[in-house]
C-alpha cells in the first residue's frame, strides 16, 4: 500500500490525459475535474493500486457522461470529449488527438492542427454557429493528423469525405468569411476582399471534395443544425 503522495500521469483508451494525484490529505473521498485539457482525478494516497485504478476508471466515467450531457463546466473539455467521439465514428481513433481548445486570438483562420504535438485549435468566432458547422473545422483539423504528410492531397481528402457536411459546410464558411469581412469594412478597418479559391486553400472545387461526403456517414455526426505548429491552416481572412 502506497502511503506518500505523488503525480501520474496517462492516456487512458480513449485518448483522454489522465492526471493522477495522491494526497496525504485526503482519506476518503476522490474527485474528479477537467484541467488544461487534462483529467485530474485526486485520490487518498493510502489507495492499493488496484483501488485506484478502479476508482479513478469509475471517475473519469462520470465526469465524461456529464460532459456528453453537455454539463460539464469546461468548454474545453466538452470540445475533446466531441472530438474524441468523431475521431471514433469517422477514423477508427487514427486521429488521437492530444487536446483540442478554443482559442481566442486565431482570428485568420478557422481551426489548426500540430503535427507535433498532437494538438487542435479552433477559432472561438466558431461557437456562435451550428453544430455542424464546427464538426466540419474539427474533421478536417483530425483528418490532418490522419493524413499528416499529404497536406490536401488525394488521401487528406478521401478521409475528410467520411464527414457527410463537407460541401454544406463549404458553403456556410464561405459567407461567413464574407461577413466577417464586411463587418470589418463597416468599422473602417483595412481588410482586403478574399477570393474563394483563396480563403480555404483545400476548399478550391467543392466538387472535387466529394460534395456532401462519403456514403454511410456515421450517425449524429454533422446532423445536427445546433447543439507554430499550424499545418496548412485555412483562412478566415487573407
Amino acid at each position: 500500500m502506497r502511503t506518500q503522495p505523488s503525480t501520474i500521469e496517462y492516456v487512458d483508451e480513449t485518448g483522454t490525459p489522465i492526471r493522477v494525484v495522491r494526497s496525504a490529505r485526503r482519506k476518503k473521498t476522490i474527485s474528479g475535474a477537467w484541467k488544461q485539457d487534462t483529467m485530474v482525478v485526486s485520490v487518498p494516497a493510502g489507495l492499493t493500486e488496484h483501488a485506484e485504478r478502479m476508482l479513478v476508471a469509475d471517475m473519469v466515467k462520470k465526469v465524461m457522461r456529464k460532459v456528453a450531457r453537455g454539463t460539464g463546466t469546461d468548454p474545453d473539455a466538452l470540445l475533446l470529449a466531441r472530438a474524441h467521439a468523431m475521431d471514433a465514428a469517422l477514423f477508427g481513433r487514427l486521429a488521437a488527438p492530444a487536446s483540442v481548445r478554443w482559442v481566442s486570438n486565431q482570428n485568420s483562420r478557422w481551426g489548426s492542427a500540430s503535427l507535433q504535438t498532437r494538438r487542435i485549435r479552433l477559432s472561438d468566432r466558431l461557437r456562435s454557429m451550428p453544430q455542424w458547422v464546427q464538426d466540419y473545422v474539427l474533421a478536417h483539423e483530425l483528418a490532418h493528423l490522419v493524413e499528416p504528410r499529404d497536406g490536401h492531397g488525394p488521401r487528406f481528402k478521401a478521409a475528410l469525405s467520411r464527414y457527410p457536411r463537407v460541401h454544406d459546410a463549404n458553403i456556410f464558411l464561405s459567407g461567413a468569411s464574407h461577413g466577417f469581412h464586411a463587418a470589418k469594412n463597416a468599422a473602417a478597418q483595412p481588410a482586403q476582399l478574399l477570393d474563394t479559391d483563396d480563403d480555404f486553400d483545400d476548399f478550391g472545387d467543392l466538387d472535387e471534395l466529394g460534395g456532401f461526403g462519403g456514403p454511410g456517414a456515421p450517425e449524429g455526426i454533422g446532423a445536427g443544425v445546433h447543439g507554430g505548429e499550424t499545418e496548412d491552416p485555412y483562412r478566415l481572412f487573407g
